[in-house]
């Protein structure tokens, strides 16, 4: 009676797993610094391009900590802990874990460590030198100066007609499949030009959107840019 009741509970367990695994290839979870501007990008970015695609949907969870770099790093072990598959199983339900933070005034050590701590956890990040919305800026032109935070404020208002609010969901102010074209090779073009620099907290301006550009396209077989 005991060895079927083990076996059973094995056999759930099992099946539990598979069923995890087969999920999480659809999964990807963002961690992101601001509470509300890179969650509701990330968001409707992906919602668009998933419904341009034959395959299955990426299902999204994004999730704003109000955290900042390196604690913003360890924040996702805090979240997996909570995560139900993950304490019966041990098991990432996520495919893929990007974390995304800014450079802001934080000191160049903690940045760049920051960095390093998520690639030798598997996570993907996605940082930004010196903050997300020089991604929005880039969507209307090449900027190269590095000129504050303030700045991409001020010339994302121009470019806007209105003022810039970091709560908006902005994405479809600011996208068309033109321009994030542009954006996509004016970043690329920021990377280029600072591939010498070896620490990111030196690359400025620059941002690695591109790369999650890339993996949407691999993931959902279309052409983006």
């Amino acid at each position: 009676m005991a060895d079927q009741l083990f076996k059973r509970r094995k056999s759930a367990l099992l099946r539990e797993k598979n069923k995890i695994q087969k999920n999480r290839s659809q999964r990807w979870l963002f961690v992101c610094e601001g509470s509300k501007t890179e969650p509701n990008y990330i968001k409707r970015l992906i919602e668009y391009y998933n419904q341009k695609s034959d395959e299955a949907d990426i299902i999204v969870t994004a999730e704003g900590t109000g955290r900042n770099t390196v604690s913003l790093v360890e924040s996702v072990d805090d979240f997996l802990d909570k995560t139900a598959e993950y304490r019966r199983n041990s098991l990432i339900p996520y495919e893929k874990i990007f974390v995304l933070f800014d450079k802001d005034s934080f000191g160049a050590e903690n940045f760049n460590r920051a960095i390093a701590l998520c690639e030798s956890k598997g996570y993907i990040p996605i940082w930004s030198n010196e903050c997300f919305e020089l991604w929005y800026l880039l969507h209307f032109e090449y900027y190269q100066c590095d000129s504050g935070r303030q700045v991409y404020y001020e010339k994302l208002s121009e470019r806007l007609g209105e003022e810039y609010d970091k709560a908006d969901n902005i994405f479809d102010k600011i996208h068309s499949d033109e321009s994030i074209k542009r954006a996509y090779h004016n970043a690329r073009k920021l990377i280029e030009e600072q591939a010498d620099e070896a620490s990111a907290a030196k690359k400025i301006p620059c941002t690695q959107m591109p790369v999650l550009i890339d993996m949407l396209e691999e993931k959902l077989k279309i052409k983006i840019v």
